[in-house]
């Protein structure tokens, strides 16, 4: 994972937070947006002059200025009359169609025209006009104060003018626009996170939960295979009624070395295995010579020396913990090549084997025998400590001096 589990927490918290705090963010960002007044100059109208424009600008410093493509904005003359000959004063109709083309509502929009000095407005329809000057304007009714996004309005009145054919030369529209938090696209961008973020949190979920399946079936298994080996282990020391116990105390003694020696977790489980079962050979000696009481002949040692050969036949076909050959096969080796079997010397005998051989030398000097009682621990250390470069790899000695001088050795099973 690329997290630990309070790690990926404190991620999941800050992203979350951070997500949060965007949308209310982006929320109050659109609100004001919302309340800020927008304005366009009217497309399709032919602009003469700016005064409107400068108008609003003038008028409303806050305001800000949106490009009208979006707009269109259609007069028609529907009806054009002479009111008065005398006076020549003529009346017309016009019927107004404003489009909005955004993707956006426009909402409590107000509309200016500039119309000619001296016109009078004589009726008007769907909306509120006023003329002041030479601008006419348009105040939406309450059902249409909101032009909907690819939606149009309508709206005309009539007005009296001393110019025939009346065209309209500026427009501008000022309106309000109030975007959904759907509408914008941080919204999906943020939202597109957060669905990733949740997705891949279910997947560690799932695969944590399948990961600690897969340990807990592991550690029965781990069970399992401890209890299997120390029950092998137990066979052969019953071999020996003197020997009770001494190839988990020689298993404990192992693991703790290679510990010490900082070895990884599985090489420390494994050596610990291969030493529980380092004597399995002795199941191919007779009873009547592992028993002995007295001292053992020529012939009854080299059968005894036989073990380490048997227990390398017997395991030589056991792939599952790497190296458990070397344990049974070269635990009896001396570090000068005095050894037996294959009279191996140095850092050619494997370093489970070394490592086995002072555990084995240790718990055999400090556990009772037959023919003698266990020895004094200041002996044991002499022995050690002199056969260090002779029979021991004097590194692995310095390990289980320290284990003497701290308690951890000897043990009872």
């Amino acid at each position: 994972m690329l997290f630990s589990k309070k790690g990926w927490f404190i991620f999941n918290g800050i992203s979350f937070l951070l997500i949060i705090l965007s949308f209310i963010g982006l929320s109050a960002y659109l609100k004001y947006q919302s309340t800020r007044l927008l304005y366009a100059v009217c497309p399709n109208i032919n602009e003469e002059g700016r005064n409107l424009l400068v108008m609003a600008e003038q008028e409303k410093p806050n305001a800000r200025q949106v490009n009208a493509s979006n707009f269109e904005f259609d007069v028609t003359l529907t009806k054009m009359w002479l009111e008065d000959e005398r006076n020549d004063i003529y009346g017309t109709q016009y019927d107004i169609t404003f489009t909005n083309n955004s993707s956006k509502d426009i909402q409590n929009w107000r509309m200016h025209l500039s119309a000619p000095l001296n016109s009078v407005l004589d009726s008007y329809w769907s909306g509120s006009f006023t003329f002041v000057g030479d601008v006419l304007t348009v105040v939406p009714l309450d059902y249409n104060s909101t032009i909907r996004a690819e939606d149009n309005i309508t709206f005309g009145f009539v007005m009296m003018t001393h110019i025939d054919s009346f065209h309209f030369s500026e427009c501008t529209i000022e309106f309000y626009r109030e975007t959904k938090l759907w509408q914008h696209p941080l919204f999906w961008l943020l939202l597109s996170y957060a669905v990733v973020l949740l997705i891949w949190d279910l997947v560690i979920i799932l695969l944590s939960a399948r990961l600690r399946k897969y340990r807990q079936q592991q550690i029965r298994d781990q069970h399992i295979i401890n209890e299997s080996l120390q029950t092998f282990a137990r066979i052969i020391d019953a071999k020996d009624e003197y020997t009770k116990g001494h190839s988990l105390r020689v298993s404990l003694y192992s693991r703790e070395i290679a510990r010490r020696m900082g070895m990884s977790e599985d090489d420390i489980q494994n050596i610990y295995y291969i030493a529980l079962l380092h004597d399995i050979g002795k199941i191919g000696i007779t009873d009547n010579i592992l028993n002995k009481p007295g001292a053992l002949t020529e012939e009854e040692r080299a059968v005894i020396k036989q073990h380490v050969t048997i227990g390398g036949e017997i395991l030589k076909d056991f792939f599952s913990i790497p190296n458990i050959v070397d344990g049974a096969l070269y635990h009896h080796e001396r570090f000068d090549g005095n050894g037996y079997a294959s009279g191996l010397k140095g850092m050619d005998i494997p370093l489970v084997a070394r490592i086995i051989c002072v555990s084995d030398s240790f718990d055999a000097m400090s556990s009772a025998r037959c023919y003698r009682k266990a020895m004094d621990m200041d002996y044991i250390k002499k022995e050690l400590k002199e056969n260090a470069g002779k029979q021991f790899d004097p590194e692995i000695v310095k390990y289980m001096l320290e284990m003497i001088q701290d308690g951890s050795a000897p043990v009872s099973e």
